[in-house]
C-alpha cells in the first residue's frame, strides 16, 4: 500500500493553527514569563543530552532499528524499572504489556498544541505530588517544553534534563510503555499516567525519564508537589500549614496574588477524613493551585485535582448558582468535569492544611552551589564562603541529596539541617531552620545583602529511622525489609516469596553498595546515578566514607552574576584526634629515647615520680 504524505499546504495550514492554538492558550493565561534558573551545569546537561540523542539516532539509523534502552528496559528488565529487586513488596496488577508508543495509538504526537493542565492525569502509581507538579508548570506558556531537550520520533529516543541536588542533569530514554486492558471497552491504554488526548506522549515518557533517574517507578510514590516543582525548574521548595498564616490578607496579597508570577504553589490535606466527599477535596492528596483571581469582592482560588476529575462541591463549584454567564466569561469558566474547579479563599483556607510553595525565578537571577563532606557526630568544622559584588536580593539553600534514590532500602538516619549566615565581622546575620518536621531535604531564607563577605555555617541534627532501629515489631513477626504504606490506587502490596531481613548480610552489602555509589557520585560531579554514565569521565576518589557522614550542598541564587561561592570542608574532627594521638605517640616514642633508663616505665608511672618524689624516695 502507498504511503501518504501531507501536502505542503496542509502543514502550513496545521502549523497556522497550532500557532493560533497557543497564542490564544498565552492570551487566556496572561502570566508573565518564568524561565529555568540557569547553572553553570545546565550548558553542559543540555549539550551532552542533544550529542546523546544525536549519536542514538545515528546508530539507529545505520542499523535500521528503533532505540532500545538497556538502562531502563521495560520489555526485558521489567522488574527493575518497576521497584527495588528482591526487597520491594509492591506490585502492580493488570499490566496486559509493553508497547512502543507509535505500535499503541494511531498517529501519536509528542505536543499536541503545547502542554496544558487539561493535558494531564494520573496513573497507577503515587505520584500525584510529581503529577500535579507538572500541571503547575504546564500552566505557564513554553516552561514545560524547555526539559524535553531533543527527541526523534521516528527511531523512538527522548532526551531530557532534571534539577536534581543542586545542578541539572539529563537522562535520555526510549519509547516503550506499558498498557492495561479497560475493562468496559477493551481498549488498551496507558498504565501510568497520560495525556487526555493518550496519543500526545510528552507526559509518560516525561514520568518516565523522572522515574529512570530515581531508579524505577516505585520511587516515586509520596512526595511534596513543592520538591517536584523544584526539581522541574530549579526552583526552591518550601512548605507551610495554612493554620500558621497570621495574617490572611497580608498572605493573600504577598503570596496568593504571586502564584504563577514569583511562585508555583500546590496544596494539600495532610490527614485522613472519614469523609471527604462532603466538599469533594480528597486528603493526602496533591492539587494544583492553577491560579487566583477577585470577582466582585470575591477572592478566588483555582485549582486542579491531577486526577482530572472528582472537584471541590461548595460555593464557587461548577454547579453553584454563583455562576453566572458574565462570571464564567470573565474567569474563562467552563462547566465540566476535567478536575479543575473555582472555590473561594477562605473555605481554601479552611479546607487544605498544607500548601507546597516552589520559589521560582527569572533570567535576571543567578546561582552558585558547591558541596562538601561534612561529619555529624562529632561535629565538622565545613563551613561556606560566598562574597557579592553589589547589593542584591539573595535566597540560600542548603539542602541534603535526596534520599528518594534508596527506594525500599530506606536510610539509616534522618538529618535536619539549619544555619547560620554570618557578615565580614563575625556578625550573626540570620539563622534559618526547618518549620516542617517532614520536609527535610532542604532549609532556605532570603536576605538583602549589601556587597561584602559572607560565612554560612551548617547544623545538622542526626536521628536514627526505624531501619536502624529496627523497626517496630510489636506484632512479634519477622520483618521484612523496609514496606511501602499500602495505597489506594489500585496497587497492590504482598509478601513475595524471596524475603530479606534489614539485619540480613545481602541487605546490608546492597545498601552499602548503593550509598558508596551515591556519595562518589557527588565527589565526582555525578549528582545522580539515574544520570547516563556516559555523560561523566570515571575519576578515581578517595572517599574516605567511613569518616564523611554526609553530603552537604549550598545554592546562592542572587542578582549579582559575579557573586562567587568556595565550600570549605575543613578539618575531620576524627581524623584530627587520630592525628593528635599518633603526635602524642611520637612525642612518646622520642621521649623514651632521649630517656633510655626511663623505657620501662608507664606514663601512669611517670606522671607519679614527677608529683611525688618524695613518697618514691622513701619507697
Amino acid at each position: 500500500m502507498a504511503r501518504k504524505f501531507k501536502s505542503s499546504a496542509r502543514i502550513a495550514r496545521e502549523a497556522e493553527a497550532a500557532k493560533a492554538a497557543k497564542a490564544k492558550h498565552n492570551k487566556t493565561l496572561q502570566m508573565p514569563s518564568v524561565t529555568l534558573v540557569a547553572t553553570s551545569a545546565m550548558t553542559a546537561a543540555r549539550k551532552a543530552c542533544e550529542a546523546k540523542v544525536d549519536a542514538i539516532v545515528q546508530e539507529c539509523l545505520e542499523n535500521n532499528c528503533r532505540f532500545r534502552d538497556a538502562k531502563f528496559d521495560l520489555l526485558n528488565d521489567r522488574r527493575n524499572c518497576l521497584y527495588n529487586s528482591l526487597i520491594s513488596e509492591t506490585v502492580y496488577p493488570n499490566i496486559a504489556g509493553t508497547k512502543r508508543i507509535p505500535d499503541l495509538f494511531r498517529k501519536p504526537v509528542f505536543f499536541l498544541n503545547g502542554a496544558s493542565p487539561d493535558d494531564i492525569q494520573q496513573g497507577s502509581v503515587g505520584d500525584c505530588w510529581f503529577v500535579a507538579s507538572l500541571a503547575v508548570i504546564s500552566n505557564i506558556p513554553g516552561l514545560l517544553e524547555q526539559l524535553c531537550v531533543k527527541r526523534n520520533e521516528e527511531v523512538g529516543v527522548y532526551g531530557f534534563i532534571f534539577f536534581k541536588d543542586g545542578d541539572w542533569v539529563s537522562t535520555v530514554v526510549d519509547d516503550q510503555v506499558l498498557y492495561k486492558i479497560d475493562q468496559l471497552s477493551g481498549r488498551r491504554e496507558l498504565y501510568f499516567s497520560k495525556c487526555h488526548e493518550e496519543r500526545e506522549s510528552w507526559l509518560p515518557l516525561m514520568e518516565k525519564a523522572y522515574a529512570k533517574i530515581h531508579g524505577d517507578y516505585e520511587s516515586l510514590d509520596g512526595g511534596f508537589t513543592a520538591e517536584g516543582i523544584e526539581d522541574l525548574t530549579g526552583g526552591i521548595a518550601s512548605i507551610m500549614f495554612t493554620s500558621d498564616i497570621l495574617d490572611k490578607d497580608r498572605f493573600w496579597e504577598e503570596e496568593m496574588k504571586e502564584v504563577n508570577k514569583h511562585t508555583l504553589m500546590g496544596c494539600s490535606i495532610g490527614f485522613e477524613e472519614e469523609n471527604p466527599e462532603k466538599h469533594g477535596i480528597q486528603s493526602g492528596h496533591a492539587y494544583s493551585v492553577l491560579n487566583v483571581a477577585e470577582y466582585e469582592g470575591e477572592r478566588l482560588v483555582h485549582v486542579r485535582n491531577p486526577w482530572g476529575k472528582i472537584e471541590w462541591n461548595g460555593d464557587w463549584s461548577d454547579q453553584s448558582e454563583k455562576w453566572t454567564p458574565e462570571a464564567m466569561e470573565a474567569l474563562k469558566h467552563e462547566d465540566k468535569n476535567d478536575g479543575r474547579f473555582w472555590m473561594p479563599y477562605r473555605d481554601f483556607l479552611r479546607i487544605f492544611t498544607t500548601l507546597d510553595r516552589c520559589r521560582v525565578f527569572d533570567a535576571t537571577w543567578s546561582v552558585a552551589s558547591s558541596w562538601i563532606p561534612y561529619n555529624v557526630s562529632p561535629r565538622s568544622s565545613g563551613h561556606y564562603e560566598f562574597e557579592l559584588s553589589k547589593t542584591s536580593t539573595t535566597v540560600l539553600v542548603l539542602s541534603q541529596p535526596d534520599t528518594r534514590y534508596y527506594g525500599s532500602f530506606g536510610s539509616d538516619f534522618d538529618n535536619t539541617l539549619s544555619f547560620h549566615v554570618y557578615d565580614d565581622e563575625g556578625n550573626l546575620v540570620k539563622r534559618a531552620k526547618i518549620t516542617v518536621p517532614y520536609s527535610k531535604r532542604s532549609v532556605s531564607c532570603e536576605l538583602k545583602l549589601k556587597p561584602g563577605k559572607y560565612t554560612v555555617i551548617p547544623h545538622v541534627i542526626r536521628e536514627p529511622t526505624d531501619i536502624t532501629r529496627g523497626g517496630d515489631d510489636s506484632d512479634g513477626e519477622e520483618e521484612n525489609a523496609v514496606s511501602p504504606a499500602t495505597r489506594d490506587n489500585g496497587v497492590e502490596v504482598v509478601v513475595e516469596q524471596v524475603k530479606m531481613d534489614k539485619s540480613s548480610y545481602m541487605f546490608q552489602q546492597r545498601k552499602a553498595s548503593l550509598i558508596r555509589k551515591m556519595s562518589q557520585a557527588r565527589v565526582t560531579g555525578r549528582t545522580l546515578l539515574g544520570v547516563d554514565d556516559e555523560d561523566y569521565e570515571d575519576e578515581n576518589v578517595d572517599l574516605d566514607e567511613i569518616n564523611w557522614q554526609l553530603m552537604l550542598g549550598l545554592r546562592v541564587y542572587s542578582h549579582d552574576a559575579n557573586a562567587s561561592l568556595e565550600g570549605i570542608p575543613g578539618e575531620h574532627p576524627l581524623r584530627s584526634a587520630a592525628a593528635a594521638a599518633k603526635a602524642a605517640e611520637l612525642a612518646e616514642k622520642q621521649e623514651e629515647k632521649d630517656d633510655p633508663e626511663g623505657v620501662t616505665a608507664t606514663l601512669a608511672d611517670k606522671k607519679e615520680l614527677v608529683a611525688e618524689p618524695e613518697q618514691v624516695k622513701e619507697e
